[in-house]
């Protein structure tokens, strides 16, 4: 794991990876347009999308990021320590679904929120945001991967994520209380919002 992490940074370093240049581009305009002052991120990995919503928001807004693996938050730290947002970003680390009930005992609510951790957990940490109340009236979340390179919506895929986020999609589908809408850029986006802040 270690290893591919020191890999995938000297990929970003070189910006190699431009795809998630371009995520996090598409992070900030939904956090910008939002107005958003409180961002929740569940799954940080290098804490590139991390760092991109915190460069957009307010002097007072926060970014709090869960990531399981304490070697990413020492990854993470690299890059946040030659940021002057760096003092809007806070990292807890643990399982993501612990993390959320503590938030929620601690009242926080989040404007934007934002899920790219494991696919088997999707259901569940939306379903404790949404139960719990971490998402603020008005609030937006996003998940990244709705594609999956198309596994989500290849009926004859066998692959193992694909089929996760197929639950996943089929899931917020099946919910008559959410409005939600697939953009279909990089691996897909999944951008899902209470009907009552769409439909005033």
């Amino acid at each position: 794991m270690q290893l591919f992490c020191l890999f995938i940074l000297i990929l970003l370093r070189n910006k190699i990876l431009c795809k998630y240049i371009f995520s996090g581009k598409f992070l900030q305009s939904i956090v910008s347009m939002s107005k958003a002052k409180k961002v929740l991120e569940i799954g940080m990995f290098t804490g590139y999308a991390a760092l991109a919503c915190a460069e957009v928001l307010p002097e007072d807004g926060t970014v709090t990021t869960l990531e399981f693996d304490p070697f990413l938050e020492d990854v993470a730290k690299e890059f946040f320590s030659k940021s002057p947002h760096v003092k809007k970003i806070n990292i807890r680390i643990g399982d993501a679904k612990d993390t959320l009930l503590k938030l929620a005992e601690e009242q926080a609510q989040y404007d934007i929120v934002f899920i790219d951790a494991n696919k088997a957990g999707y259901v569940d940490y939306f379903k404790t945001v949404m139960r719990k109340d971490l998402l603020a009236k008005g609030g937006t979340i996003v998940f990244d991967n709705s594609l999956m390179a198309g596994h989500a919506y290849n009926p004859e895929s066998t692959n193992k994520i694909g089929l996760e986020i197929r639950k996943c999609n089929e899931y917020l589908k099946s919910r008559d209380d959410i409005f939600r809408v697939l953009v279909p850029i990089r691996d897909g986006v999944m951008i899902v919002r209470r009907k009552t802040d769409v439909f005033l």
